[in-house]
């Protein structure tokens, strides 16, 4: 069996993102150690084009289980346990994704997020516009979706109301999973404008405020932070909206996620990037309020809000 062995047959069930990418990256890894190039490989008949290879490589495109075997069988002269690993992933990577009945109402941007989260080890992210959508109460939710799709007359046509419904409903699932055992831990820092934000309702935003509270003074494996007014500027991230996921040992490589709208995000799995990005959302965790803190600021907006109705 090749040195270069790196995909598993075990090691539990990964997500599809994940799969097509450790198994991109190990095709390459195979073709480099049979010294072949692209054009090597294409003009074997392995695989039609030089750029198929290449998204086959970086997980751009749906792999198939028969041009895999093509290519691990010309890069190993068939290497059973090879093969065999090679074939296991091909199969992980066109599983069906968690969420593929939602596809209709998530921006496709987000796809790898929401795919990998559900592997990861440790998330940590910072928000400086809304609260996380992962400690989101569904009204809060669907009041910062409404916004977005609400018409000049400030109505709702029917569609976008089931839409929303939709939407609401992904949002509730995805939050599910830090329920389960084994979930992520997940660090959340949060700048305390976004608790003074008044175009949601009372009632809304007092009530998120209370599941925030509660989330920070109960969960052990959640931690909420508030950033306070009164934080050193250059604390924290220049992008208002940052993620980062530690993904657990075989379940492929850290990332970093930015977003910056609604219609469009950034991802980053370079080893130097990601780990500036880790050193700055732990550097921001610490240098937040510390939980006690937290907690006072959080109850001082949810009283600021009693009786305002």
């Amino acid at each position: 069996m090749s040195d270069l062995h790196v995909v598993p047959v075990g090691g539990g069930v990964r997500s599809p993102a994940v799969a097509a990418d450790l198994l991109g990256r190990h095709l390459r890894r195979l073709r480099e150690s049979a010294g072949m190039l692209q054009r090597d490989v294409v003009a074997a008949g392995a695989i039609g084009s030089e750029s198929m290879l290449s998204k086959y490589e970086t997980a751009k495109v749906p792999v198939q289980e028969r041009y895999v075997r093509q290519l691990v069988q010309l890069y190993t002269k068939g290497d059973p346990g090879d093969l065999e690993a090679c074939l296991a992933m091909a199969r992980q990577a066109t599983a069906e994704e968690w969420f593929a009945g939602f596809q209709d109402v998530i921006p496709g941007h987000s796809n790898l997020l929401f795919s990998q989260e559900r592997s990861a080890q440790e998330i940590r992210t910072f928000e400086n516009h809304h609260v996380p959508g992962l400690l989101q109460t569904p009204e809060y939710a669907q009041a910062i979706m409404a916004e977005a799709v609400t018409t000049a007359q400030g109505v709702l046509c029917e569609a976008d109301l089931a839409r929303l419904r939709r939407r609401i409903a992904f949002r509730l699932e995805r939050q599910m999973h830090l329920a389960l055992p084994g979930a992520p831990a997940y660090y959340a820092v949060v700048d305390e404008n976004v608790l003074r934000r008044t175009k949601f309702s009372t009632p809304v935003m007092r009530a998120q405020l209370r599941h925030l509270l509660s989330v920070a003074e109960n969960s052990a494996r959640i931690h909420v932070r508030v950033l306070p007014f009164d934080a050193p500027a250059d604390l924290a991230p220049a992008h208002g909206s940052v993620t980062l996921l530690t993904m657990q040992p075989g379940q492929g490589d850290d990332l970093v996620y930015i977003e910056s709208s609604n219609v469009s995000g950034t991802y980053l799995k370079d080893p130097e990037s990601v780990e500036q990005h880790r050193q700055r959302l732990t550097a921001l965790f610490m240098g937040a309020a510390d939980k006690t803190e937290t907690l006072r600021i959080l109850d001082e907006h949810i009283q600021r809000l009693v009786g305002k109705d």
